[in-house]
């Protein structure tokens, strides 16, 4: 029981301190005070936006007109290829292979000619789409809060307000007795 009304006794004491350490109290009110004049606080910020910007180019590409002009050197890159597959299979696989090499000595053929044909100046104009994203730069205005003037009591303030109040701000007024402990 002792133990008890120590504690008690120990945090009645804390909480006198406290009350003593905050000082003189008064007593708080709020009043309206009439707002004389409201002025933005503003600051200038770069902003960067990407945009993407597009135009038509005209591009040279490679003309296959006629795939039979090729016809010679695919027969002869076949004939080649069939020859060489021969040499390598025997019983039915040397026919396998005669056919494979006759296909890929065909189709190489055919790509080597019809590439050599694009080189030597067959091309057409076509209109290509090329884009690319373009960074541009704004200045834009930033406002930081407002500088509130207001009037109270034929007095005239100033305060920093994060947006504005209107045609009047509330005060916190506390009346403190002076030369009292």
């Amino acid at each position: 029981m002792l133990r008890r009304w120590m504690t008690i006794g120990a945090m009645a004491g804390a909480l006198a301190a406290a009350d003593a350490a905050a000082g003189p109290r008064g007593m708080t009110d709020y009043v309206y005070a009439r707002v004389v004049d409201v002025e933005p606080i503003v600051r200038y910020v770069t902003v960067r936006r990407p945009r993407e910007e597009c135009w038509d180019e005209v591009v040279q590409v490679p003309v296959r007109d006629r795939p039979f002009v090729v016809a010679g050197p695919a027969i002869a890159g076949g004939l080649i290829g069939g020859a060489i597959g021969r040499q390598f299979g025997h019983g039915d696989g040397r026919d396998a292979l005669t056919l494979l090499g006759a296909i890929a000595g065909s189709a190489v053929a055919s790509e080597r000619a019809a590439r050599n044909r694009a080189y030597e100046g067959h091309v057409r104009e076509t209109t290509v789409e090329r884009c690319e994203v373009v960074t541009e730069r704004h200045t834009e205005e930033r406002i930081d809060g407002y500088r509130v003037t207001y009037q109270y009591r034929g007095r005239r303030d100033t305060i920093v307000m994060p947006h504005p109040p209107g045609e009047r701000v509330r005060l916190r007024v506390t009346a403190v007795p002076v030369g009292y402990r």
